[in-house]
């Protein structure tokens, strides 16, 4: 729920319609999990501000007129969990879910702290929605979850989005930050090389 991965995005689509789906994995990182209190005006301020300067390096589109109103509090746990909910289903599917999320919340102003609008976002999916719901609070996709943020401790992820190259349990980075397909593609060719 970074705006950078949101910017991310179509790479992420053209990644996917480029290499087999079984061959990207989707970690997910713990941005702003906890977070408790509403934004004050500075991270306001500051998240606005990267929010058009995604839209100016990348084209996507946000709805600027949102801009995070005054008691807003940016946790992202539950659409975490929504994630790994969804893909307990249908796990062929995650990347385009996680698209769907973004779209909403960038440029449809939908609170994706509220389960009832995370259920609704999946209509468009052939899923159990009943258990989409229960999975979203079960405590095995809470420990999958924690599973995502520990392998990010490991490897040090400090930058959004990251991609990186797995090859026998080993890590390379291909990306720490936004970098444009036709040069992700270069570098994950070169990783498959080497």
């Amino acid at each position: 729920m970074c705006s950078w991965c949101w910017g991310f995005s179509p790479v992420m689509q053209r990644l996917k319609a480029s290499f087999p789906a079984n061959d990207i994995r989707l970690v997910l990182t713990p941005f702003r999990i906890d977070t408790m209190q509403p934004m004050d005006d500075a991270l306001r301020n500051y998240v606005l501000g990267q929010w058009h300067n995604v839209h100016k390096a990348t084209g996507q589109p946000f709805d600027f007129s949102f801009a995070m109103p005054i008691d807003f509090i940016y946790n992202t746990r539950l659409v975490c969990l929504s994630i790994k909910a969804f893909s307990k289903q249908l796990p062929e599917q995650e990347l385009d879910f996680l698209h769907t999320l973004q779209h909403a919340f960038y440029t449809e102003n939908k609170d994706l702290a509220n389960e009832e609008i995370l259920i609704e976002l999946t209509s468009n999916y052939a899923i159990d929605q009943t258990l989409f719901a229960d999975d979203i609070n079960n405590n095995e996709i809470a420990d999958e979850l924690e599973s995502d943020f520990k392998l990010c401790q490991q490897l040090a992820i400090q930058s959004y989005p990251t991609l990186m190259a797995e090859n026998d349990s080993s890590y390379a980075m291909l990306a720490s930050g936004y970098t444009p397909y036709e040069e992700l593609v270069v570098r994950i060719e070169a990783s498959v090389t080497s």
